[in-house]
């Protein structure tokens, strides 16, 4: 077992203490890491009406939030958002006024996840739900959100500007493009093992196709460093962190109504099958990982991800308020880049803790506090956004399909997960299980429980 000081089911893990620094994962959470955080400040001016100080500000506790995950629970797991999730709970909360209304129903989206996890890993209930909800939902669900996170990507935005695809056509093309070449090519494969410099940078997971993509947006004039090149201003940045707490956390604003509970509950609970669904895919790489590393046993324990799920999601609800990405147990593109070096032997990752440690900066999101490095980056925030978006589509595309064994549920999936990108999730879910129930039959809900 990996050093560390247990209390309860959790164990923490002090930085230089019980692991060590690895400069190559420092190095990727500095730049994509901290891009990607970044990426959804400008959807909380645009949705929320938050200054870029207040917004920094819950960008920062979120990713302390995140990082806890590791340092004071002890999960082995690469943490982030419930991505898939986070395309389902924008376009269900801008269907409120914008202002306190559409504030709040987020804030309970945010605490109801947190309160699910956490009674669902106390009490086993978990277990109990997953058996009442049949596979090719749960496969909609997942096909519901990856197409909504695309489809979103040729909306035009607020304010009459146009969708991020519309304006930053070579940008995300170049970035996905690249992306999608280096972590997902079966042609590309027999050349990484001849070349090791192609390994490496494929390994740095979506960093290339970022940086590549913003230099083509460069290059074509889609994107435009002319503040950075001009700036003379402070080199340290303070976020707003009492304005966030005042006028927009659960602890300032005062728990949700009754009637903004329940419009979220649905929410939750497709927010818990995602987070499992995250859950056994995380295990999954870290298993196989693991596989070429027995100096080292990985701590697996599902009920204490339960807890520090629930237990996270219920403090950014409580100090920062409307986290619509909601807190989850992976972020599988960073999990990939840390398992594949760390399968490498002690030699090249002394612990799997310091490799995803190291990816997040020990806990410490310091770029956000360096003014000149935000204003750098400032222009290249909405080309991370959908390239986070576009390949959580592709994934949840992927993933989903795989869970459908034949033409029928193939076609019910897709209906209904059409039905959620241009209607609402319980449209979707509702012409889903009617689908479910005439077109296979109860035989759907037994074979989930077998």
């Amino acid at each position: 077992m990996p050093p560390g000081f247990r209390w309860g089911p959790f164990t923490l893990r002090i930085p230089f203490v019980h692991y060590r620094a690895e400069w190559p994962e420092l190095l990727q959470g500095l730049t994509v890491g901290s891009a990607t955080g970044f990426a959804v400040v400008p959807l909380y001016a645009e949705h929320f009406g938050m200054a870029e100080e207040t917004a920094i500000a819950l960008v920062v506790l979120q990713t302390l939030v995140i990082c806890s995950s590791f340092l004071l629970f002890g999960e082995p797991f690469a943490p982030g958002w419930l991505t898939p999730a986070l395309p389902l709970v924008l376009a269900a909360a801008v269907a409120f006024p914008a202002g306190p209304e559409r504030t709040e129903f987020v804030n309970a989206v945010v605490l109801l996840t947190g309160i699910v996890f956490l009674l669902f890993g106390l009490t086993g209930l978990g277990k109990l739900f997953l058996r009442l909800v049949p596979r090719v939902i749960r496969a909609t669900i997942i096909l519901g959100a990856g197409l909504s996170a695309i489809y979103g990507e040729f909306i035009p935005r607020s304010g009459g500007r146009p969708a991020r695809m519309d304006a930053l056509t070579v940008s995300i093309l170049v970035a996905v493009g690249l992306s999608l070449l280096l972590m997902f090519s079966k042609p590309l494969e027999p050349w990484k093992a001849r070349y090791p410099w192609l390994r490496t940078l494929a390994s740095m997971g979506i960093a290339p196709g970022f940086f590549v993509g913003a230099f083509a947006g460069w290059l074509v004039g889609e994107l435009r460093f002319d503040e950075f090149a001009a700036y003379s201003g402070p080199l340290f940045f303070w976020p707003d962190f009492s304005g966030l707490v005042a006028n927009f956390s659960v602890l300032g604003l005062g728990l949700p109504s009754l009637t903004a509970f329940a419009h979220a509950l649905p929410l939750a609970l497709v927010a818990y099958l995602v987070g499992f669904t995250d859950i056994i895919t995380g295990t999954a790489i870290l298993k196989d990982a693991a596989a070429d590393r027995p100096d080292e046993p990985i701590p697996f324990d599902t009920r204490r991800t339960h807890l520090s799920l629930g237990l996270r999601n219920t403090a950014i609800a409580l100090i920062g308020g409307p986290f619509f990405p909601l807190q989850g147990p992976l972020w599988a593109g960073a999990m990939i880049v840390v398992s594949e070096r760390y399968r490498r032997g002690k030699q090249e990752m002394q612990s799997i803790f310091s490799g995803v440690g190291s990816y997040y900066l020990f806990g410490i999101p310091w770029a956000y506090f360096i003014a000149p490095l935000l204003v750098l980056l400032r222009p290249t925030l909405d080309i991370a956004f959908s390239l986070t978006l576009i390949l959580t589509g592709f994934a949840c595309s992927y993933v989903a399909l795989a869970m459908l064994e034949d033409r029928i549920e193939r076609g019910i999936a897709l209906l209904s997960a059409a039905t959620i990108m241009y209607f609402s999730l319980t449209t979707g879910l509702l012409v889903g299980v009617v689908l479910v129930f005439f077109l296979v039959g109860p035989s759907a809900w037994r074979e989930h429980r077998s």
